[in-house]
């Protein structure tokens, strides 16, 4: 399967036609909610030491490959291009910009299977695989996931300067340009690679409600039974992302023969999947969630005493002090 987006027009695309302007305006948005929910994933691994475990080292780089989209492809590349109407970059620099991105969704869906598959071992096999859910060995298995994505990225673009066919930002479709080669089954290894997670994470889920049933009586292990579920909901979510791109992308891009309705297949649900998971990784983190909720409750608390104290003042009076 190929999606060819090149184009041979000679009109000019920038911000004076209104679905460059608006593209522009919402990518912007979309880096601009992203970036602080993602980089707070990443701040939160580095600088709590109680949250430097295997599972959020797992959300923590995956964090770092979506505020690569957001920054360097989205606001780096797709925005100004999208506005000025031309490349501001050599077109090998910007190919293997591009590139990168891409392969790096192509990871976090690798992780996300990983990420079903830790939490299934961490549940049924604690003690017997216990090195699998440690950091170095998780560590490991990323740096080699890494090393094939660039890998990847390597020979994809040698074989691109070989046959002269960069992918560049398109400002006429708001999306990339040049052919993408793909997979012809690859949209039904994307509904697979939701359904795997799925079954996984739905066994992991059972064992974990029998042993809350079992276990119901004491605090710890229902503390840790809900941090458990909440995790499954989490991987379960982040698991449909990958779906959802490649099913704009691949399936419903030719609905409307409209610029705008490519730019949102291609363009916009790319990137806002990368918001989506941060957004997704913050709610259901342990300590910035519940870090929000006291947040909001302690400036409720302040508000209500001032009000207090302003519509009903106090006044005390003491006697004066006898002179001896």
């Amino acid at each position: 399967m190929e999606v060819n987006l090149s184009s041979n027009s000679t009109a000019t695309y920038n911000f004076e036609n209104w679905p460059n302007s608006l593209a522009a305006a919402l990518m912007f948005m979309n880096s601009f909610i992203g970036l602080p929910l993602n980089s707070s994933i990443i701040c939160n691994f580095v600088v709590c030491k109680k949250q430097r475990t295997a599972f959020n080292m797992i959300c923590a780089i995956r964090a770092a490959n979506n505020v690569y989209v957001l920054l360097v492809v989205m606001i780096g590349v797709y925005v100004p291009e999208s506005l000025i109407g031309f490349s501001i970059y050599p077109r090998s620099v910007e190919s293997i910009i591009i590139i990168f991105g891409m392969n790096l969704l192509v990871y976090n869906e690798f992780q996300s299977v990983y990420l079903s598959i830790n939490r299934f071992f961490a549940m049924l096999f604690p003690l017997r695989f216990n090195w699998l859910l440690s950091i170095k060995f998780t560590l490991l298995l990323h740096i080699l996931c890494y090393g094939n994505r660039f890998w990847n990225v390597i020979t994809e673009h040698l074989d691109r300067i070989e046959n002269s066919n960069h992918i560049s930002f398109s400002a006429e479709h708001l999306a990339y340009g040049g052919t993408l080669a793909a997979p012809d089954y690859f949209f039904e290894w994307s509904v697979l690679s939701i359904i795997f997670p799925l079954f996984i994470n739905a066994v992991t889920y059972i064992r974990f409600y029998y042993l809350k049933k079992r276990t119901s009586r004491e605090s710890q292990h229902r503390r840790k039974a809900r941090e458990n579920v909440a995790q499954f909901f989490q991987t379960v979510f982040q698991d449909s992302l990958f779906f959802i791109s490649s099913t704009f992308g691949l399936k419903l891009n030719t609905i409307i023969a409209h610029r705008f309705w490519t730019f949102f297949c291609f363009t916009f649900v790319w990137q806002f999947i990368h918001v989506l998971d941060g957004f997704i990784m913050m709610m259901f983190n342990a300590r910035l969630s519940p870090m929000k909720r006291r947040l909001k409750i302690n400036i409720i608390e302040t508000i209500t005493k001032f009000d207090t104290r302003k519509v009903l003042p106090t006044r005390t009076w003491s006697p004066p002090t006898p002179i001896s």
